[in-house]
């Protein structure tokens, strides 16, 4: 599935959309379509050579740096 993480520039809104074909997303809380599209969690947080990664070093999207998910 096409999902997407979005903040909205008008009111700060974060959400999560599913975005088929050419539809321009909104968002949920004021309708703006001024929207910046977010890197999510799944695309940069993969664990460096393991399932999961308890030791706290980060993961290979970030790095090691700057991953909220990871960090």
């Amino acid at each position: 599935m096409p999902l997407f993480d979005f903040m909205c520039r008008k009111c700060g809104n974060e959400f999560e959309t599913l975005v088929m074909g050419s539809a321009k997303p909104v968002c949920p809380k004021c309708q703006s379509e001024d929207l910046e599209k977010l890197m999510s969690s799944y695309a940069c947080c993969r664990p460096k050579g393991t399932e999961s990664s308890s030791s706290g070093s980060g993961c290979a999207g970030c790095s090691g740096g700057n991953c909220a998910s990871c960090h």
